[in-house]
């Protein structure tokens, strides 16, 4: 599998789970602490938006060369 198309499937993958805790409704319990679920969203978004961008700094190198 290409790199570039492992970064777009990452990408796509924490993006659903970002979409999925949009529906919790309170704190979230990890490691025995309670976690605001907003920083928790935060998190997945972030990581969404980092690998997509990843994807699309590869996917823009890829057609310089062509």
């Amino acid at each position: 599998m290409n790199k570039k198309n492992l970064y777009l499937a990452v990408s796509v993958i924490s993006c659903l789970v970002f979409i999925g805790y949009m529906t919790e409704p309170g704190p979230y319990k990890m490691l025995g602490f309670s976690v605001s679920i907003w920083l928790i969203r935060f998190a997945w978004l972030c990581l969404t938006m980092v690998y997509f961008a990843n994807y699309l700094r590869l996917k823009k190198l890829e057609q310089k060369v062509d």
